[in-house]
């Protein structure tokens, strides 16, 4: 298992990638947008900060996070950065699909219209599936409480964005509900239903 300085650096660089990713996404397609802010500054700080402490926990504060030499350890960090390669691609893939209408806060666009291909063709909230699998992934990469405490506010905010967006959606775009209805909300079914 890589711990300390090695743990501190894998998440730097896990952190990094994605505020890359995300900034290039905001970036090329928040000039596409019509209305609504897209950004939202504060939310952006709160996860900098969270991404901050996940950086320096494995130096300052090692003793909340489990250690062991042996090889499970270390094949728990790899299928962890296995997950977190995948989270990357997933929201990749759901981003290039999803372009002008994705937003940091829920809200309608004009000409807003139910996004029901890529990833959207197999579960209805693809990015919030894949911050759900970076998150698992940065705790299996480093398995600590501040990394856990992620998990749980990962899932419960991003739970709780999908059920008011699909609210939002169901009441806005009159192809929202047939959608909700043949599509799952954040795994895909192990076989396609007809």
């Amino acid at each position: 298992m890589f711990i300390g300085i090695y743990q501190s650096i894998t998440t730097l660089v896990i952190v990094g990638a994605f505020y890359v990713m995300d900034f290039v996404f905001m970036r090329r397609y928040d000039r596409q947008r019509q209305a609504g802010k897209g950004w939202a500054w504060d939310y952006t700080l709160l996860t900098m900060l969270m991404g901050l402490a996940l950086i320096l926990q494995p130096l300052l504060l090692p003793y909340l996070g489990w250690r062991t030499a042996a090889p499970i350890g270390l094949a728990l960090q790899i299928f962890g950065l296995v997950i977190i390669v995948a989270s990357f691609g997933l929201h990749i893939w759901a981003r290039t699909h999803l372009q002008k209408f994705y937003a940091e806060r829920i809200e309608l666009q004009p000409g807003h219209r139910v996004v029901d291909t890529g990833a959207y063709a197999w579960v209805r909230h693809p990015v919030i599936t894949s911050f759900f699998a970076l998150a698992i992934g940065l705790f299996l990469v480093n398995p600590a409480l501040p990394t856990l405490l992620v998990i749980v506010y990962t899932f419960w905010d991003f739970g709780r964005a999908a059920r008011q967006e699909e609210i939002l959606l169901s009441k806005n775009l009159p192809a929202y509900p047939a959608y909700m209805e043949r599509t799952p909300r954040f795994l895909p079914y192990l076989r396609r239903r007809k």
